[in-house]
């Protein structure tokens, strides 16, 4: 029977061994300290008591080897449309799998995870990126800020579509021996000379510190340019307390994986 909660949505999830943690709906943050749940799955009292505690929470899904599942996150307001397409004309069409339509009209393509650690990728390619070992998506029936709900899209939904392994040439583009493509240089030189406004501050500090610390640089030093980047091109300026809650989490993130975490699971700017 089809779940009829977001509690039970969470519970049915838990029973297919998937990972799931409460998200706060206004900002996608993880309601809990969920670094343990990048290892384990929650029990089920465990995810009753976060729904009967945050009834207005969405669901998400870990990704990564505690999950079985990698999930390439399309965003077509970014390109991500046009990418996918260049990578089936280069590659041939993904493998039919499971796959969502996110609140915000893009898609969440759902892949079997290969074994040992896939890290996440921001900018696999305009407007794509790849959530793995460390990463999180929001899940149906989660509500979007659009007001709109996640779904599962149609003829794609667990129950009825067989969960496909990642192709090749996928996997060796996200590991060690494949071409990494990020953002262009271009891409930080403007956020850091033109700033941002509201609505974006929390995703583009965290954007910048995984950034910084690919790069080598040091956690302290991330955090005192990031304070002060804050004050100058935040449209408004974040409380230097906000600041630091994010830096140190994508700090935390960088250190257990050891490479360039995707932020955006975990920060949006209401």
């Amino acid at each position: 029977m089809k779940p009829q909660t977001v509690a039970g949505y969470a519970i049915y999830y838990l029973s297919r061994g998937w990972s799931v943690i409460p998200l706060r709906r206004q900002d996608k943050r993880p309601a809990i300290r969920w670094l343990e749940y990048q290892h384990r799955l929650a029990g089920e009292d465990e995810a009753k008591d976060w729904f009967h505690r945050w009834p207005e929470a969405n669901v998400g899904i870990v990704t990564g080897g505690v999950s079985g599942l990698v999930v390439l996150d399309v965003d077509p307001k970014h390109g991500g449309d046009a990418s996918l397409e260049a990578m089936d004309k280069e590659h041939g069409p993904l493998p039919r799998t499971i796959e969502a339509t996110t609140g915000g009209g893009g898609r969440h393509i759902y892949l079997a995870h290969p074994g040992g650690i896939i890290h996440n990728k921001v900018g696999l390619a305009p407007g794509i990126d790849l959530r793995g070992d460390g990463g999180c998506v929001a899940a149906p029936p989660s509500l979007h800020a659009s007001g709109r709900r996640y779904v599962w899209a149609v003829s794609h939904e667990p129950d009825s579509t067989a969960l496909a392994p990642m192709p090749g040439w996928l996997l060796r583009e996200v590991t060690a021996g494949g071409r990494h493509v990020g953002h262009p240089i271009s891409h930080w030189r403007h956020l850091v000379t033109e700033g941002v406004p509201e609505g974006e501050r929390n995703n583009t500090i965290a954007s910048l510190a995984g950034h910084l610390l690919w790069n080598g640089v040091d956690p302290d030093v991330t955090m005192e340019l990031l304070l002060c980047w804050n004050l100058v091109r935040c449209r408004p300026p974040l409380p230097d307390d906000e600041v630091v809650r994010t830096v140190k989490s994508i700090t935390r993130l960088h250190m257990h994986h050891g490479e360039h975490v995707d932020p955006s699971v975990l920060q949006e700017d209401s």
